[in-house]
């Protein structure tokens, strides 16, 4: 710039394509009159950008619901790109976007089930540059917690199904 001291000098392109190469023309002149300049075209490329690959997820299978559980996510980027994780529970609830995380960096997040059901969890990566990977899924199973009680029930209602038939639909047994 204009009136600009001596030093190293930044520009900031945007909107650039990927894998294309370009030219810039640097001119610098001395301000104070010296006739010092440079002029000087400088060609650069930028590089490709590779989406990323969906991560790996591991963690319990299953569990039960009301319990909160770890799961662990690895995800690698070809570029080496910064990313963003995604974690769909599969019960309405996500992670929204997270990070950003270093590839190849092991992140865990820890989620409750409120009720018994199979769900899955489903998890994406999108690297610093917008691009994103594809879901990667691992089914999850929260069955009913022990009750004795509940078990002690259905055992009667087995061995005498006749009896108690308003209690057996009021307990949907």
């Amino acid at each position: 710039g204009t009136g600009a001291s001596n030093g190293t000098k930044s520009l900031v392109l945007s909107g650039l394509l990927y894998s294309t190469s370009y030219k810039v023309w640097i001119n610098a002149t001395d301000p104070i009159g010296s006739s010092l300049y440079m002029r000087k075209w400088y060609t650069f490329t930028t590089r490709a950008n590779q989406p990323p690959n969906p991560p790996t997820i591991t963690g319990p299978a299953k569990g039960k619901a009301g319990t909160a559980y770890d799961y662990n996510f690895i995800a690698i980027d070809p570029d080496g790109d910064e990313a963003y994780y995604f974690i769909d529970w599969g019960d309405n609830t996500n992670s929204s976007w997270i990070g950003p995380y270093t590839s190849g960096d092991e992140i865990t997040e820890s989620h409750t089930w409120s009720k018994k059901g199979n769900y899955a969890i489903k998890a994406k990566i999108k690297d610093i540059y917008e691009w994103e990977s594809d879901w990667a899924t691992l089914p999850v199973t929260m069955p009913y917690s022990y009750n004795p009680m509940h078990q002690f029930l259905e055992w009667l209602f087995q061995w005498f199904p006749n009896a108690f038939p308003i209690l057996r639909h009021l307990l949907g047994v």
